[in-house]
């Protein structure tokens, strides 16, 4: 135990040495690199990113020009003289952004005893004239690009919450070391008190004695119970990074330098890229252009040629059109004028739906979107005030960071200079064994307070970035 004891000082030598004792000593940002890398969350938000890439391709094919060819129903009829079979094969074109603008084909065939027949040949166009079909799609390929959007930031976010979160670990490491610091400068301080007394000729069955010896052993086993905890997550660590390490050598796992970085002005960002503002502007925006595209009345026409008409007997030219308002009436009509032929007549259709329930319920709509309307308005104003106060926190947070920053480094100067003079003091037999080891503990904990300083200044960069989007970074 006595030997123990006399090993201390030279323990703490080791602990301050600059350069790495062991093979298992990594930079900073060979951790960082292994850590990111072995991050799943980022693996699972960079996937993310390309399924919503390929969504996206997907909506603009779906909101794009289009073509379709289908044989129609083929229907065949098996028979005693001979089988037979009819389909209707068409073709149509469209193109959403001019109109709703389609162009269709279409023809009726029949065949039977390897006679072929051709009736109800048509050609037409339609279109949109009163319609909320382009601006809603509008909306949609917005609202799909906006979804890419949202998963780059997530993706760029996921870096720096994972870095943060390092760093956070690496600092927990540190703490652990420092406490395994204050535990050996109790045990050694009580050492030294025990063989005073064992100097002085107590006896080991005395209350002062076997309180000392008692005291000695908590320590040791204090000591022992940071050891094992500084171990057990440098080794966690070490996993997280994917490096190698060789138990027992956590005190010299610990990196001995922190990238060094300038402290990021909150204000350095612009208040309408604070993320929860630039979100509540976002829905504001794309909400007001849902509503806008929404219209009460459509209205959309036909117009085409149609070859050997069923209905007319005849060529005919064809038109139709559709009215409807408010989802509560709806107006079709059409007509075919016979073409080329005599004592035809023209076909009339027409039809008429009414929702006696329509107009209430649109009415009833109505008073809910001026509410959301309302509720946006009161999400843009509660995100301009946490957006203050997010700003006077972090220049408060950065403030008492940089003033902590200043005096652990001062303090650890200071400390610095009273070891190099305690060891020789200590050396000339002025000062006690006890002064220099608690002069070697104290520089050793200000410098571990330096180093966690440092990662406090990275976490409050990573945390002021976390609060405003940062695209195209």
């Amino acid at each position: 135990m006595m030997k123990h004891g006399k090993t201390f000082a030279f323990m703490v030598c080791l602990l301050m040495a600059s350069a790495p004792l062991f093979a298992d000593s990594y930079s900073v940002e060979v951790l960082l690199e292994g850590y990111l890398k072995n991050d799943l969350s980022l693996k699972q938000l960079s996937t993310s990113l390309e399924k919503q890439q390929l969504n996206s391709q997907i909506t603009q094919l779906n909101n794009g020009f289009d073509i379709q060819i289908s044989t129609g129903t083929i229907t065949i009829r098996p028979g005693s003289e001979g089988s037979s079979f009819s389909f209707r094969p068409s073709a149509t074109a469209s193109i959403p952004q001019a109109s709703n603008l389609g162009l269709s084909v279409g023809s009726s065939v029949s065949v039977k005893n390897d006679d072929a027949s051709v009736s109800d040949t048509s050609i037409s166009v339609s279109a949109d004239i009163i319609s909320s079909s382009v601006a809603e799609r509008s909306v949609t390929l917005q609202k799909s690009e906006r979804q890419v959007l949202e998963a780059e930031r997530k993706l760029s976010n996921g870096y720096l919450t994972a870095e943060k979160q390092f760093y956070n670990e690496l600092k927990s490491l540190y703490n652990a070391a420092s406490s395994v610091i204050s535990a050996e400068k109790s045990l050694s301080e009580d050492r030294i008190s025990f063989e005073q007394i064992v100097a002085q000729g107590y006896a080991s069955t005395s209350s002062k004695y076997r309180t000392a010896y008692m005291k000695v052993l908590s320590d040791e086993r204090s000591v022992e119970t940071a050891n094992r905890e500084l171990e057990r997550k440098v080794s966690v660590f070490a996993a997280k990074c994917g490096v190698e390490y060789t138990s027992g050598t956590a005190m010299n796992f610990l990196p001995t330098e922190i990238p060094q970085v300038e402290a990021v002005d909150v204000l350095s960002f612009a208040k309408e890229n604070y993320t929860e503002l630039e979100s509540a502007l976002w829905t504001q925006y794309i909400n007001e252009a849902s509503r806008n595209a929404s219209s009460d009345i459509t209205l959309s026409a036909s117009a085409g040629f149609t070859f050997d008409n069923s209905q007319t007997k005849s060529n005919s030219l064809d038109a139709s059109a559709k009215f409807s308002w408010s989802n509560s009436l709806s107006v079709t009509g059409g007509v075919s004028l016979p073409v080329g032929a005599e004592n035809a007549s023209p076909v009339i259709t027409m039809g008429i739906t009414v929702n006696p329930f329509g107009f209430k319920k649109t009415d009833l709509q109505n008073q809910v979107t001026e509410l959301n309307a309302l509720q946006e308005e009161y999400d843009i104003q509660s995100a301009e005030k946490n957006y203050e106060t997010a700003v006077v926190n972090q220049q408060s947070s950065l403030s008492d960071i940089l003033w902590s920053r200043q005096t652990n480094a001062e303090s650890y100067q200071l400390y610095s200079e009273l070891a190099r003079d305690t060891a020789e003091w200590y050396a000339q037999g002025i000062v006690s064994k006890s002064e220099y080891d608690a002069a070697l503990v104290n520089e050793e904990n200000y410098r571990l307070k330096c180093l966690m300083n440092d990662i406090d200044l990275i976490i409050y960069n990573n945390e002021t970035e976390l609060l405003f989007c940062r695209d195209g970074e």
